[in-house]
């Protein structure tokens, strides 16, 4: 059965640059010893310039595998940005991918979600030489990351069954790009909305338009189906850039699909996701464990 976690409430505190830092811990000085990276794997064809860094613990395998997607307003990103995200599940007993993909202006969003479907492909296909367990693979990512997490989960089973994850987890993304600009609720949540509306445009490559089918297709919402795997959804209720509603919003459609779906809002944490007294960190873990069907340490 579908199941809906509480709203966490936690007080304010001022959101830092650097997007998720709760959930990109410090580890101790002897942070190497605890797994191995395999760094500059070219994963894309029609993108050779691509790489990825794969991070891999000590643990035998077959190891489950997640793809950690940084976001960064769907600009090109190395993901080198989430190396803390990639040490910290990987001292939990992950491989971790770090994946860069392409962005705006130059590409647009299918040839974004083309690099990370990419990247999944490649590491399934080549699962044996890592140890990798292609029947457990999962995507993390946060702000732009968070919606091409959503968009790998909720399109995997649309053309190639490599591209399939099992299971995801969306922190602060943007899940319908149509109620983003279109809903009032939404639009007084984020006071730059013009300003955001210029780089979406810039990204789906296509004039904002409430039927403009590729403002539907870039949205995860449009793509949603009953095979879909479970999605974690974390958001601050004061979120400037990115409303909570948009994680509501696609929460509540898997809900109608009875696909599992779990929603935590924060009250404080900003874009960040950075609740003063929350532990998105430690939720995220306890869901891949449980979807990814890792056993407890």
């Amino acid at each position: 059965m579908p199941h809906t976690p509480p709203i966490h409430p936690h007080r304010p505190i001022t959101a830092v640059s650097l997007l998720l830092a709760v959930l990109l811990p410090s580890l101790p000085a002897h942070a190497d010893e605890k797994f191995r990276i395999i760094p500059d794997l070219a994963f894309a064809p029609h993108a050779p310039q691509l790489r990825l860094s794969l991070y891999l613990p000590p643990d035998k395998g077959p190891l489950p595998c997640v793809l950690a997607l940084q976001g960064g307003g769907f600009l090109p990103q190395t993901g080198k940005g989430y190396r803390g995200m990639a040490e910290f599940l990987a001292s939990h007993g992950f491989a971790v991918a770090l994946v860069a993909y392409r962005g705006r202006p130059e590409q647009h969003f299918p040839d974004t979600l083309a690099d990370v479907r990419a990247a999944t492909a490649f590491l399934r296909k080549n699962s044996h030489q890592w140890q990798l367990d292609p029947r457990k693979f999962a995507a993390v990512g946060g702000s732009a990351g968070g919606t091409l997490a959503a968009l790998l989960a909720t399109t995997g089973d649309e053309t190639d069954p490599a591209c399939r994850i099992q299971a995801a987890v969306c922190c602060a993304g943007v899940f319908d790009f149509v109620s983003r600009f279109q809903d009032p609720q939404q639009l007084a949540l984020q006071p730059a909305h013009a300003e955001k509306l210029k780089t979406n445009q810039a990204w789906i490559g296509a004039p904002f338009a409430t039927d403009a089918p590729a403002w539907r297709q870039a949205s995860p919402t449009s793509h949603l189906n009953t095979g879909d795997p479970p999605i974690l959804f974390l958001h601050s209720r004061n979120d400037a850039t990115v409303p909570w509603l948009q994680s509501k919003l696609c929460h509540d459609q898997m809900q109608k699909l009875k696909l599992i779906s779990e929603l935590i809002v924060y009250e404080d944490g900003g874009h960040a996701v950075a609740p003063e007294n929350g532990k998105p960190r430690e939720e995220m873990l306890r869901f891949l464990r449980t979807h990814l069907q890792l056993s407890q340490p």
